[in-house]
């Protein structure tokens, strides 16, 4: 196999790294009054996807906006129409929201944010957001604000990170055009920064609540045991339950080295919790695994579902069904789920 360029890689330093910018951001977003740690994240979640993709929001039609929303929700209820539904919104994502960065200027209002929401709510890729969004009654220029550092700040602390990002989208530049998930894939550099500070703050803010849990749920995505074409793990009512078949998967490894909590397989962020039932809410905390870009929608579904998470990043993305020619063993640090533990 050829060297595999990522768009994102982790190392050993990251994980003190994003402490470190998560301090600073705490530390930062306190002159603006904001009267929790989450509504800071609202507000920097706003301001970075204002910056990033207002001028598209300000310009996208009103009937393409409903169109592209009504399928993202007939998707999710009629999962098995998705090939159909997710070709005809591929070639209307496409046509009508994918557009390169362009400089917004337009100030951020009430009314904008609307826009942008419907913008959002189009994409079908931030579902678990919106509500937080539809919510926030603070000072929109404060978002703004927040934005500004940020953008400043993101690069110095996690810039190592994603500094192949812009190589390996120049190199899969016509990528997923007409597909349904070419808004996530294009996704800016500043999106991943963003969620990998959003899981930061997600883990410290849902902390005490996943600690009081008396279960504990590792999620781990189906990357994970990628080739093991073989798998045999058991579909059970929250997921995948691994059947011990392969010592060389890593799954395997996570379920065997944590026997006393439950592990499943998750084939989509999409299809978690979808058989929770209430004593799951009540009794699970979960540490999600999943790729940067699905971190923040990932912990909000989790705490809209009363489910306090955690949460763990893979080392890097695995899998070709976004990213790849084949799919490769997904990675996490074990040192870091041993803590969450």
């Amino acid at each position: 196999m050829d060297e595999i360029i990522f768009p994102y890689e982790l190392n050993d330093g990251y994980y003190a790294k994003v402490k470190y910018f998560g301090d600073e951001f705490i530390e930062y977003s306190q002159r603006f009054n904001f009267k929790s740690d989450e509504e800071s994240l609202e507000a920097l979640c706003i301001g970075i996807y204002w910056y990033l993709y207002g001028t598209t929001a300000l310009d996208l039609n009103s009937n393409i906006h409903q169109a592209l929303a009504n399928l993202a929700e007939y998707r999710r209820a009629f999962p098995e129409d998705k090939p159909f539904i997710d070709e005809l919104r591929g070639k209307l994502l496409t046509k009508f929201l994918f557009r390169p960065y362009k400089k917004n200027n337009e100030k951020l209002t009430k009314e904008n944010l609307d826009l942008l929401i419907n913008f959002l709510e189009a994409t079908g890729d931030y579902i678990d957001q919106i509500p937080h969004f539809r919510d926030f009654t603070h000072d929109l220029d404060d978002c703004i604000g927040l934005t500004k550092w940020f953008c400043k700040n993101s690069g110095k602390y996690l810039g190592e990170y994603t500094s192949s990002l812009e190589k390996y989208l120049e190199n899969n530049g016509t990528a997923h055009l007409m597909e349904e998930d070419v808004i996530f894939y294009h996704g800016h550099e500043l999106e991943y920064h963003l969620n990998m500070l959003g899981a930061e703050i997600m883990n410290r803010l849902y902390r005490d609540d996943y600690d009081k849990r008396p279960r504990k749920a590792i999620l781990l995505p189906s990357c994970m045991n990628a080739n093991n074409k073989r798998c045999r793990a058991k579909e059970e009512r929250l997921g995948h339950v691994c059947t011990f078949c392969n010592p060389k998967c890593n799954v395997y490894k996570i379920a065997e080295r944590y026997p006393n909590n439950e592990v499943y397989i998750i084939s989509h962020e999409s299809t978690a919790f979808k058989g929770a039932r209430k004593q799951d809410k009540d009794e699970l905390g979960i540490i999600g695994v999943t790729c940067v870009l699905n971190l923040i929608s990932g912990g909000w579904k989790s705490k809209n579902l009363s489910i306090p998470p955690q949460c763990v990043l893979l080392e890097h993305i695995a899998c070709k069904n976004h990213w790849l020619n084949e799919d490769i063993y997904g990675e996490i640090n074990l040192d870091e789920l041993n803590l969450k533990i």
